[in-house]
């Protein structure tokens, strides 16, 4: 599970086809040496909020598997070399959580369709397509009912 805060803003070093036919999937390397400080293999990863799997650990850098459903079905499939990348480490169960649980699967991707600046902050309008709108809460249970917010 992930907190949805960005711990480091990594780059996108290689990118390596992987296997099978061509597009079919891609091993990422990525520079991140805040993430990499104590990563090993099998340890999970979110880049650019979807959750990735470390396959090798090379002193800052590490890599990635991407299958093809998630090159299509995310932000990732547009990353080329030199790419910055929001990068995440999973939650301990034993650390405080300073942002939201967000399980970092990537259902599919939205796109923005209006930037509202304000005077500390940016209001972000996204659209996203029909067959994920129902799965949508606006604002989230509360916490003392269990009930979605207005």
């Amino acid at each position: 599970m992930f907190t949805g805060i960005v711990e480091e803003l990594g780059e996108i070093t290689e990118i390596t086809p992987a296997g099978g036919a061509a597009g079919d999937a891609v091993e990422l390397t990525i520079h991140g040496p805040t993430v990499t400080s104590d990563a090993a293999h099998g340890d999970s990863i979110a880049v650019n909020g979807v959750c990735l799997t470390v396959t090798g650990v090379s002193g800052a850098r590490f890599t990635a598997d991407v299958m093809k459903e998630t090159l299509d079905r995310s932000s990732l499939g547009a990353l080329t070399p030199g790419s910055p990348a929001n990068l995440e480490r999973a939650a301990k169960v034993s650390d405080r959580i300073g942002g939201h649980i967000v399980q970092g699967h990537v259902d599919g991707t939205g796109e923005i369709t209006a930037r509202v600046s304000g005077a500390r902050w940016e209001t972000v309008t996204v659209s996203l397509p029909d067959d994920l709108a129902r799965y949508v809460v606006e604002k989230g249970p509360s916490p003392l009912t269990g009930s979605v917010s207005p």
